[in-house]
């Protein structure tokens, strides 16, 4: 599985959703989900992946960037790590 689909997998059980509707292009407010609601499944990505997030959930507009974002934030880690 791969960082989409666990992202998807994650907020799909937080809203109640099948996994197969949150399409990775569209808006998140298209989808239903709202700035707080952004914010409570960061908290649980956060604990999922073992990242921090910060000010970088900012430029979160879509699935896929959260996505990306937490992929960019695994390898940060792992290379703070080395």
């Amino acid at each position: 599985m791969n960082t989409l689909q666990s992202v998807q997998r994650l907020l799909a059980r937080e809203l109640e959703l099948d996994p197969a509707s949150l399409d990775p292009a569209r808006p998140l407010e298209e989808l239903g989900i709202d700035s707080l609601t952004v914010m409570e499944c960061l908290f649980k990505i956060e604990d999922e992946f073992k990242i921090s997030i910060s000010n970088s959930s900012a430029a979160v507009r879509t699935v896929q960037d959260i996505a990306d974002m937490v992929d960019q934030l695994i390898v940060a880690k792992a290379t703070e790590a080395s």
